[in-house]
């Protein structure tokens, strides 16, 4: 992965002034673009997530009228997850099956496309305020694939709708 915004400065370098473009998008669907990939394993406290549990990392950027925004997404690689693995590479053009096993490619995962439904998500900060950030709720099928799901994906315009699942654990 090639990660040069974490590259040290040095008190004397120079560097390109920009100032921070923070965007939230409206809830509703969005084409994204796999911008950043890393290999990591948990080392947290969760009840739902065990230690030492691989998981992909995934900058997920998305555009809007507003502007870019980039998702942190996880992918945690346990068999009850399985489904949230199915939606992630069948939105990127992989495909899995339901119901027959399926040997995802990872070296292709990084500038890959796909379609995904972004929600709103508020938070609190360390510092108590109140903030908001998008999430993915679902990985979207493209729609020339054939559904393994029994209501096919509607395509529709961004839209206010809230069913989450925030990712989070």
């Amino acid at each position: 992965m090639n990660n040069n915004e974490n590259e040290f400065l040095n008190w004397g370098d120079s560097f390109v002034a920009q100032e921070n473009e923070f965007v939230v998008l409206p809830e509703g669907q969005y084409k994204f673009t796999v911008t950043g990939f890393e290999r990591k394993n948990y080392d947290g406290n969760s009840n739902k997530v065990p230690n030492g549990t691989p998981y992909a990392e995934l900058s997920l950027e998305f555009t809007g009228n507003e502007g870019k925004t980039t998702v942190t997404e996880r992918l945690y690689l346990l068999k009850r997850l399985s489904w949230k693995l199915t939606e992630f590479f069948g939105s990127i053009g992989q495909n899995p099956v339901n119901g027959q096993a399926f040997n995802p490619n990872w070296n292709t995962v990084l500038g890959s496309t796909g379609e995904a439904e972004l929600v709103i998500n508020s938070y609190k900060n360390k510092d108590g305020q109140d903030r908001q950030n998008n999430r993915v709720k679902k990985f979207l099928k493209p729609e020339n694939v054939q559904q393994t799901q029994s209501a096919p994906i509607q395509n529709q315009q961004p839209t206010q709708q809230n069913n989450s699942w925030n990712g989070a654990f």
